[in-house]
């Protein structure tokens, strides 16, 4: 047995020495791309896994159903969050603010997503609020343009701030009404 098996590997030896050099290289071509596809596919799902984005992602609609809505309004997600913060809700706002300028319609409202159960909220896109935002946007500006920001932090979390040594800000000195009206409120 052990030489038939000599005998065949000398004969299929001797078969390739006989074979033209180009099939032998291109042999070797395809087996290097083959194995280098392999791996780049394999790293790719790797990542794809760590990142947790899917390669095909499925729409739903808010109620979870499968029929999208045919409005344009804008849906932000906070999956971490738990509460409901300023934050968002200007982020929204700014959101149906560009929809409005890009598009020319006026989104009535929009979707904030809270945690992980998907809490959804409702907010309405009232004038009173897109003039909050604009307020925002305007003291942004003023930042940018070289005005000194004005901190206004409760004192609650002032108090436990990390920074409070190097801040020029003191919750417990200011005269700053925004200040003083959070401190009454913590204090009830």
């Amino acid at each position: 047995m052990n030489e038939s098996i000599k005998e065949f590997s000398i004969e299929t030896l001797s078969q390739i020495v006989l074979l033209d050099t180009d099939f032998i290289l291109l042999a070797v071509l395809v087996a290097v791309v083959v194995i280098l596809y392999d791996s780049f596919y394999y790293v790719s799902r790797k990542k794809l896994k760590e990142t947790g984005i899917q390669p095909k992602a499925v729409a739903h609609s808010i109620d979870g159903s499968k029929n999208l809505p045919i409005k344009n309004y804008p849906v932000e997600r906070k999956p971490l969050a738990r509460k409901l913060r300023d934050r968002y809700v200007a982020q929204l706002l700014v959101y149906m603010r560009l929809i409005e300028e890009f598009e020319g319609k006026k989104p009535p409202y929009g979707y904030l997503i809270l945690g992980g159960n998907c809490r959804r909220i409702k907010i309405m896109n009232t004038p009173k609020r897109q003039i909050w935002v604009q307020g925002i946007i305007d003291e942004m500006r003023a930042i940018l343009a070289g005005q000194e920001s004005r901190p206004t932090p409760e004192a609650r979390k002032c108090s436990k701030c990390d920074v409070k040594n190097h801040c020029k800000f003191d919750a417990s000195k200011s005269s700053d009404m925004a200040v003083q009206i959070n401190a009454q409120i913590n204090k009830r």
